[in-house]
């Protein structure tokens, strides 16, 4: 025979459970108040640490023992860009028009698109780097605002380049209605 029921409702065994802890708590408050400071004060250390550590914005180092930062990153796309990308892109335009040999010209194009997306690993590395010291806020928004400038020269290029394989004179007339993809969007300036 099996012993009978102490608590029949969920009420009576919740009441029962919060007797006991209770009754646990008076026994043992010395050692569970000792272990409760323990814990806040490392917590409260490894808060100090944390903060400590906050790298200055901008200089946050990339991963994998890399030593440039975001600043070297939006300095190689504005150099890449020299001055804005309408520029870039029709001065692309404008010597697809010129010459005479396409294949360098889809070269060139494809030069900028390998430098770029080297550009696209370096901050995307970067934001690894950010979102792992500092966490989200205002480093990690500086970080996304150069990978959206960096992303949007690369979908421009392709663009540009789509269209030169597919027929170089689709190019040049949508260049003339202003339809390319760089020619829809604001301008992404350098910085």
């Amino acid at each position: 025979m099996t012993r009978p029921r102490l608590h029949w409702t969920p009420e009576e065994k919740t009441e029962a459970a919060r007797r006991s802890h209770k009754k646990y708590y008076d026994r043992n408050r010395a050692i569970i108040s000792l272990k409760d400071k323990a814990r806040y004060r490392l917590r409260a250390q490894q808060h100090v640490n944390v903060d400590s550590q906050k790298i200055p914005k901008r200089h946050v180092k990339l991963c994998a023992g890399r030593s440039g930062t975001l600043a070297n990153v939006d300095a190689a796309l504005n150099r890449l860009m020299n001055g804005s990308s309408t520029e870039l892109f029709d001065n692309l335009v404008h010597d697809f028009k010129a010459s005479t040999d396409i294949e360098s010209c889809i070269q060139a194009i494809t030069t900028l698109l390998v430098k770029v997306e080297e550009l696209r690993q370096q901050v995307q590395e970067c934001h690894c780097a950010t979102l792992q010291c500092l966490g989200v806020g205002k480093e990690l928004r500086q970080v996304e605002l150069t990978a959206g400038r960096v992303d949007d020269v690369n979908k421009a290029l392709e663009d540009v380049l789509m269209h030169a394989m597919d027929d170089i004179h689709s190019l040049f007339y949508h260049h003339a209605r202003g339809e390319l993809l760089y020619q829809k969007t604001p301008d992404f300036a350098v910085l």
